[in-house]
């Protein structure tokens, strides 16, 4: 995991001087070789430094400058500044107890556009960056080329038994994307697991016991973790950018974020909740810098519901031969293997409801139990309406020592999920389903939020195509619905302020703050941050923190 840059009480007595001196110093480094070749300074006649968690170039910078040495300074192929150049940048504050500049770094930058001018007659020199992603997207380059198409499979068969062999992480596969294509090295890597939100610290307490039991035998006889795997082949064709590879791959599960920090290392994480984090600046502290506030919400972006339709389901087998005993589902499915094979998917039109615990069998094979994906528990009872079509995914696992095969319940053909906005009144799923047409109800409950649906009303939100393309379960898709209404009914509710010039500010952090219209201290998620070095202030855009209460499933 990332860890914050502590704020230690030297920046906190720095930016409160009554005698506020500040500078910028460049570094150039070529592209190829990341030779440094030369190191600029100079004072500030304007510029922004911002950085925003929304954005996969999380930073930009446009900044005019007056370096304190200019010899032989062009804008020419064989001088210092020029397109291929990497360029380091740092704002520094006089320290006069120390009488020292004391730095603090802003960030690894290229030329988009190559926005660069310098003017002799004045020694001004103007630069506009963007960070490494545009290197990856193609603002500067990026596209891939060399090969009809890129394809990551989900997983390695024995070409004889058709038995799995090896499967693929999600990690492994942005690991290879950024160094084989990418040309990224290693040591500025920085990759936390991307897979199921119940094999995450952040989202289960006993994230351990799944990951061990979300597990395969495999020919080996070696167990693979299936929670991090890629769930089904990924390819893509030739002329994409590296960057639409890998927020591919990050998007595969909901809540990651990927962005180059500061020292130029490419970083991919959950995006930090904050729940149980301290606040890293108080409001006391922000009393102390404060300069103006402007508090806003969006209304037209507030919403309260959000639903979720994910991929149409290409199942390998369909029956609607199906019968329905002691528990049991008995179907027959025309060339289904004779023992069952992980990752299969097969449509079943089932006769009747489903008792709690039932199970699955296929032609002469062994019965299954059906388990839902969301839970990992045995399906609750009815949750199957008689006379539908449902997808059941075979997935081997590893419980207690051996390997164990289920059929986990996907839902019907489309994976289709609503999450809902409550402050905890007394409601029924039953309405709700009938509402949507979908079994899948899930209410976030936050007793003090201003934009529930008992405040507001319905303010539904669909999701579907485009990038829900990859949700391929009922699970996921309640995952993913859970998201996206937190930042519907989140991001809207902000505050804007202006602060004497803090660099050391970063995005995603939780913090204090005294409201000045109401003097109500609430806390708050750091969204953005622009910083004016030129005026010795900084902007912030701060998102109003809403602790969960208990979630109803």
């Amino acid at each position: 995991m990332i860890k914050i840059q502590p704020i230690n009480t030297r920046d906190l007595k720095l930016i409160q001087q009554r005698a506020f001196s500040i500078r910028v110093k460049i570094d150039v480094y070529d592209e190829k070789s990341n030779t440094h070749l030369d190191q600029l300074e100079g004072g500030i006649q304007n510029a922004a430094f911002t950085i925003s968690a929304e954005s996969d170039v999380r930073r930009t910078v446009s900044l005019t400058v007056t370096p304190l040495k200019n010899n032989h300074l062009r804008l020419e192929k064989d001088s210092v500044i020029w397109m291929n150049r990497i360029i380091r940048l740092e704002i520094g504050i006089y320290d006069h107890h120390y009488e020292t500049w004391h730095w603090y770094p802003q960030g690894v930058y290229v030329f988009t556009d190559y926005g660069a001018s310098y003017n002799a007659e004045t020694n001004t020199l103007s630069l506009s960056l963007s960070d490494l992603w545009a290197n990856l997207d193609g603002s500067r380059s990026g596209q891939v080329g060399g090969a009809a198409d890129i394809s990551f499979p989900a997983y390695e068969e024995d070409p004889d038994t058709g038995e799995i062999i090896m499967c693929y992480t999600i990690r492994d596969a942005v690991r290879t994307t950024l160094t084989q294509l990418g040309g990224l090295s290693e040591s500025r890597i920085q990759l936390d697991e991307i897979g199921e939100l119940k094999g995450m610290p952040q989202y289960n307490p006993d994230y351990l016991q799944y990951r061990e039991e979300s597990k395969i035998l495999l020919k080996d006889g070696s167990a693979m973790p299936l929670w991090n795997t890629l769930p089904y082949d990924q390819e893509f064709s030739a002329g994409s950018t590296i960057a639409s590879i890998l927020t591919t791959l990050r998007d595969l599960y909901p809540n990651y974020e990927m962005y180059f920090d500061e020292y130029g290392n490419f970083i991919c994480r959950m995006i930090p909740s904050c729940f149980d984090d301290e606040a890293v600046l108080d409001h006391a502290f922000f009393d102390r810098i404060y300069i103006s506030e402007n508090t806003s919400v969006n209304m037209t972006g507030v919403r309260n519901i959000c639903e979720v339709w994910g991929k149409t389901i290409d199942a390998d087998f369909y029956t609607d031969n199906c019968t329905y005993s002691g528990g049991c589902y008995s179907c027959h499915a025309d060339a289904y293997p004779a023992s069952h094979q992980s990752g299969i998917h097969i449509a079943v039109k089932i006769p009747s409801a489903n008792e709690t615990g039932a199970a699955l069998r296929v032609n002469d094979s062994e019965s299954l139990p059906i388990f839902d994906e969301n839970t990992e528990a045995p399906v609750t009872a009815n949750v199957m309406e008689a006379g539908q079509v449902y997808v059941f995914r075979i997935k081997k696992k590893y419980a207690e020592g051996s390997t164990v095969t289920r059929a986990y319940l996907l839902g019907q053909f489309q994976p289709h999920a609503v999450d809902i906005l409550t402050n905890g009144a007394a409601l029924t799923k039953d309405y709700f389903q009938q509402l949507y047409h979908c079994n899948i109800i899930h209410f976030t409950v936050i007793p003090d939020s201003p934009f529930c649906i008992e405040e507001l009303g319905l303010l539904p939100d669909v999701k579907t195509g485009g990038e829900y393309e990859n949700i391929t379960s009922d699970s996921l898709a309640l995952a993913r619905a859970e998201y996206e209404n937190w930042k519907n009914s989140r991001l809207t509710d902000s505050i804007n302020i202006t602060t004497k010039l803090c660099p050391f500010a970063d995005i995603n952090i939780k913090v204090s703050y005294r409201r000045k219209d109401t003097g109500q201290i609430n806390q708050y998620l750091v969204k953005s941050i622009s910083h004016d070095p030129a005026g010795g202030t900084t902007s912030w855009t701060l998102m109003r923190f809403y602790p969960p209460a208990a979630q109803n499933p």
